[in-house]
Order: C-alpha cells, then structure tokens, then sequence
C-alpha cells in the first residue's frame, strides 16, 4: 500500500491497528511507539468529521431516533466518553461497536464527545409517520 494512501486511511480512522501493522512494514508488526508517531505525525481531524463515522448507524449529526440505534445528540460528555473506552476497551461484548472505537484515541473521543454534546437532541421524524408517502 502506498504511504500517503495508508497515512490518509489511518488518519481519517479507517484502519485497525491490525490492519496497520500488516499494511505499514509488509507484515511485520508496528510497536506502539511507531504506531503513536505515525498518529502523532497527522493533523488531528475536527469532532464533526471522526464524528460522521458515527452517522451510518446513529443519523445525522447523531440524531437518530425512532429506531434500533441510540441517538448520540446531547448525549453529555462524560457518558459518551466513558462508553467509547469500554467499547474499545472490549469491557462488554458487542458485535460493531469494539471494531468503531478500537480506531480512535483519546483525543478523538474527546472531539467526538464534545461534538455530540453540542448537538440538540432534537426528534426528526413526524410522530406519527408511519412510513407511507402522502
């Protein structure tokens, strides 16, 4: 893989540290030391932009409502804060969420956290939309 394509992937979250590893040295594994001036070596992305990762499953700006996923807008500080270490920590099994914070650092939640903090926590549907086109 070519540097810059695997420095933009990694900076922009989009490789585990597995697949770093392997991509970087041609197999060989990277110490956390490389790994961490690699990180360091990238401007930090804004919260919105590590926050759209977010989006597929928790909407737009993390206002999903009426559905499976929990909404992430208004969620305070803290909570997400402390949800995201125990995701990427593997404290609790999930089957996606483990695999989504593993990738980012603490200075990336922290951005992601106070995005999502600053977003109102607003319901986007109409109550009573019932899926029908009128």
């Amino acid at each position: 893989m070519k540097r810059t394509l695997f420095l933009a992937l990694l900076s922009a979250g989009l490789l585990s540290l597995n697949a770093q590893a392997v991509a970087a040295e041609g197999g060989a594994k990277l110490t956390d030391a490389q790994i961490k001036a690699i990180i360091d070596a990238q401007p930090m992305p804004t919260g919105k932009m590590l926050a759209d990762n977010c989006s597929a499953c928790h909407g737009t700006l993390g206002a999903e409502f009426n559905e499976a996923m929990p909404p992430l807008a208004g969620m305070k500080k803290e909570n997400f804060i402390k949800l995201m270490k125990d995701y990427r920590a593997n404290a609790f099994p999930t089957i996606v969420m483990h695999d989504v914070a593993y990738v980012f650092t603490d200075a990336e939640i922290e951005a992601m956290a106070d995005y999502f903090a600053a977003q109102k926590a607003e319901e986007w549907t109409r109550p009573d939309f019932k899926g029908a086109h009128e």
